[in-house]
């Protein structure tokens, strides 16, 4: 159980995510869509800045820190996922 502690605050982010782009969604044109590719876009940037500049740092600590960043942005966005798929769900049954 003390490994899945981690996990506790990308979850909340991804939470909190998917409560912004409904409010967006609900007042605005915007779309959860487009949330989605929001959130990949961020993932693609800590990509691209994990592949500049672990081929630039010797010691290895912020490719580390990168990945760590990676992976959070990552559940975060399975999150909203989830919360996608849910009111999905709900809305299909109403």
């Amino acid at each position: 159980m003390e490994g899945f502690v981690v996990y506790i605050w990308p979850v909340l982010i991804g939470a909190v995510y998917f409560g912004i782009i409904s409010l967006l969604k609900k007042y605005t044109r915007f779309g959860y869509k487009f949330g989605f590719f929001l959130a990949l876009v961020l993932i693609g940037i800590f990509l691209a800045f994990f592949w500049v500049v672990a081929s630039q740092d010797t010691s290895g600590w912020i490719g580390l820190a990168m990945i760590i960043m990676t992976i959070v942005v990552s559940v975060s966005l399975a999150t909203y996922l989830l919360g996608w798929l849910i009111v999905s769900l709900l809305s299909k049954k109403a």
